[in-house]
């Protein structure tokens, strides 16, 4: 019985093991220190939605287009929404904000606040 127990880990451990790149995107910044930028919500990735779903979003490597929420301004109930083109590198993880002119604007750009290399992504084990 310990022996098929074990057997049984040891598959479902190699089976985490992938070289396939991926990549991941997150609405949340990564640095908050510059002035007027704020987090986004991640609506949609190539038409793909993912309003409810918890960060990160696992996506492929390659040219994506996201669409984004920005936070409302006093008085509005939602964000506006932006398209972001990106051209996700593999294995890396994206942290997405939102530029706006100042606090009391509506209208934001979209951008990557901060990139980094993901661990152990893409290598055979």
């Amino acid at each position: 019985m310990k022996s098929v127990l074990s057997f049984g880990v040891a598959l479902a451990v190699a089976g985490c093991a992938t070289s396939e790149p991926f990549s991941q995107l997150d609405g949340r910044r990564w640095n908050r220190v510059e002035l007027n930028t704020y987090d986004v919500t991640i609506i949609s990735v190539d038409g793909e939605h993912y309003v409810q779903r918890a960060a990160p979003i696992v996506v492929k490597p390659g040219p994506h287009r996201i669409v984004v929420q920005g936070p409302p301004t006093a008085g509005f109930r939602f964000g506006e929404q932006r398209v972001l083109e990106l051209d996700v590198e593999p294995c890396m993880r994206y942290w997405l904000e939102a530029k706006k002119a100042n606090a009391l604007s509506q209208d934001f750009e979209p951008r990557v606040n901060h990139k980094e290399p993901i661990a152990g992504c893409g290598s055979s084990r």
